[in-house]
């Protein structure tokens, strides 16, 4: 959705970028997760945002939030999909995902851009299309990712939803960088 920029009495970007807790955040993984060369930050992700001056807004730790939050929550072990798919943890993403909509929605209404939403592969909650551990044929959006894009597809929002694979980190850079230089 492209809306015009308002006329702004300061140099402030009207370009947002919705990212996941843990790409500002590393230690909000599960225990044995974070095995790249990034130990806090995912540099690359954010080092592309910043060098475009594009606004980044930390979306919650779903996983973090349902293990009681930060002091017993960033101690857990990795779960997968059989975990998290249960209607307690859905309905909190829910709620936090709704909360996410009217934020995008305000964004919006004050005349700026939101130009993506980030999710991280493999996680049960922001996985954009590969769950862990990746079976050949078998894609699936983390429960947190589905109930956000449900709302915005209720809500007719349009806002691209992008991958990052920590796997295969330069792709991940290519894409996002393209979809930028596009919209610029």
């Amino acid at each position: 959705m492209a809306l015009s920029s308002p006329a702004f009495s300061d140099n402030r970007s009207d370009q947002f970028v919705l990212v996941p807790f843990c790409v500002l955040a590393q230690s909000f993984h599960a225990e044995g997760l974070v095995k790249y060369d990034w130990r806090g930050v995912i540099k690359p992700i954010i080092q592309v945002l910043i060098d475009r001056d594009i606004n980044i807004i930390q979306m919650p730790c779903m996983e973090t939030l349902f293990h009681g939050g930060p002091e017993t929550g960033l101690n857990r072990a990795p779960q997968g999909m059989k975990h998290y798919d249960i209607p307690e943890f859905r309905s909190e993403c829910r709620k936090e995902a709704v909360k996410v909509l009217e934020q995008i929605q305000g964004i919006h209404a004050s005349g700026y851009r939101v130009e993506a939403i980030l999710g991280m592969e493999y996680s049960p909650s922001c996985a954009v299309k590969v769950q862990y551990p990746p079976r050949k044929g078998l894609t699936n959006r983390g429960v947190y990712m589905q109930e956000l894009t449900s709302l915005l597809g209720q809500a007719k929002v349009d806002v691209p939803v992008l991958v990052i694979n920590r796997r295969g980190i330069k792709p991940t850079i290519r894409r996002l960088e393209n979809l930028l230089d596009t919209i610029r």
